[in-house]
């Protein structure tokens, strides 16, 4: 049945005006400072429930990274009233599920539940706002779990640590410069105290969103929110001193050396933070781009061209001004400089030429099926609610932010890339393998 809907809606897409179903938000401040948002839905027996934290890797310190990141360890590790491992054991044995995540702007605790266990889950994700049991075992315990995360995701993979240099070097004051994980050096140099504080900063209902999407009755579920999360004490919402990045004004390239069998290059460009006008031509502009295997910077590297053994491109939207990167890993017998020039000429085509009518109805078409994937299920509705309301600003983006991307021309994207994807707005790393390291590429 998705399948058929997503083809119906494509097919509308391609006829004339979209509109998907209407989501009516329920939305409830608490005197303490807690946002509370819902959409009531029963297509299914369940409920989930979120809590954004609206703290990320950009509002830690210099010298303090990783905390956030850590937070979403810790969070899962006893509180006054239960002990370590019990939050997860309750909510699974009561046939749902959780997780958590951290990024850039907001770190975000999730359980998919029966309807009827919403009590007991408001319940514990009250008690763990503010309750939290920090002991220097479970600080240190957590703190080594963190960097063996950090080992296998960044420092152990042959071309890991090359997306963190490029942030190091295009961001000069705005933190989100360093990666969300944090370093090595500031997880071991971080101590318990540091931790507390930035717990009794940033985990309080003044900088918390409580999402329900689901299976409940608004009234009662309202009320439930506000008998657990009521009582939290209020406190000032945390400062939000973030620098602004200066404007870049000269292209930047950096050369570095890395136990690689392959040369490789990563370039980012400058460019807005989600939710403003550019974003939504940029965000297509992308999709044209580094959209799956016929994409443009793909598809010219790596078949036409044969340059390249693989080539990925993204935009990272965010909250505050991020980057549009491409990462090109080489054949044995090409530089990255070869591989960046077939990039430039990729992209001084989308300053020069207007993208074709096919071209942008399949970008809108892959924007619209994003759209009616995030509505198949609680969690991907509650996903998309808590990121419209604190990242954006505007939870009924919900059901009006579609337009804006429909109503992208090519114009508009031939606009964006004259303006954003210039040389002088642009940094380069290039990686060389170590002496001897140089392979086939077979």
């Amino acid at each position: 049945m998705a399948a058929l809907g997503i083809a119906l809606a494509l097919g509308a897409a391609a006829a004339g005006p979209v509109t998907l179903p209407h989501s009516t938000i329920r939305e409830k401040a608490l005197p303490n400072g807690l946002r509370i948002l819902m959409i009531e839905n029963h297509d299914a027996p369940v409920i989930n429930v979120q809590v954004w934290y609206h703290v990320g890797s950009k509002n830690e310190l210099a010298g303090k990274t990783g905390f956030a990141h850590l937070f979403e360890h810790l969070m899962f590790d006893g509180t006054k009233n239960i002990g370590p491992d019990q939050f997860s054991d309750y909510v699974v044995r009561s046939g749902g599920t959780d997780n958590a995540y951290t990024t850039e702007d907001a770190t975000i605790f999730w359980e998919t539940i029966p309807s009827n266990n919403l009590p007991a889950v408001l319940w514990l994700e009250a008690d763990r706002m503010r309750n939290l049991q920090i002991t220097e075992r479970v600080f240190k315990t957590e703190r080594e779990v963190v960097k063996e995360e950090r080992r296998q995701r960044l420092d152990n993979q042959p071309y890991g640590t090359v997306v963190e240099v490029l942030y190091q070097n295009a961001f000069k004051v705005h933190p989100y410069q360093h990666q969300t994980i944090g370093s090595m050096e500031d997880l071991d140099r971080a101590s318990i105290d540091d931790i507390r504080q930035f717990y009794d900063t940033n985990y309080v209902p003044s900088n918390a969103t409580l999402v329900m999407v689901g299976d409940f009755e608004p009234v009662e579920a309202e009320a439930l929110a506000e008998k657990y999360f009521g009582p939290l004490p209020a406190s000032p919402p945390p400062p939000r001193v973030i620098p602004q990045e200066p404007v870049q004004t000269s292209k930047r390239v950096l050369k570095i050396v890395r136990d690689v069998a392959l040369p490789a290059f990563v370039e980012g460009y400058h460019m807005p933070a989600d939710g403003t006008p550019d974003a939504y031509p940029l965000r297509l502009a992308s999709e044209i781009l580094s959209e799956g295997d016929s994409s443009r910077i793909r598809r010219r590297l790596v078949y036409e061209k044969q340059v390249a053994l693989d080539a990925q491109s993204a935009g990272n939207f965010t909250e505050d001004p991020n980057l549009f990167f491409v990462l090109g890993v080489m054949n044995a017998t090409h530089t990255p400089e070869e591989g960046e020039r077939e990039v430039d000429d990729e992209i001084a085509r989308l300053r020069n030429e207007p993208v074709s009518a096919y071209e942008l109805e399949t970008a809108k078409n892959q924007i619209l099926r994003e759209f009616i994937l995030s509505r198949e299920t609680t969690k991907s509705r509650a996903d998309e609610l808590g990121y419209d309301a604190e990242i954006l600003k505007d939870p009924e983006l919900v059901n009006t932010e579609l337009a804006r991307f429909l109503a992208v021309t090519a114009e508009d994207i031939q606009r964006v890339a004259r303006r954003y994807f210039v040389p002088e707005n642009m940094t380069v790393v290039e990686v060389s393998p170590e002496t001897g390291k140089a392979g086939s590429g077979e």
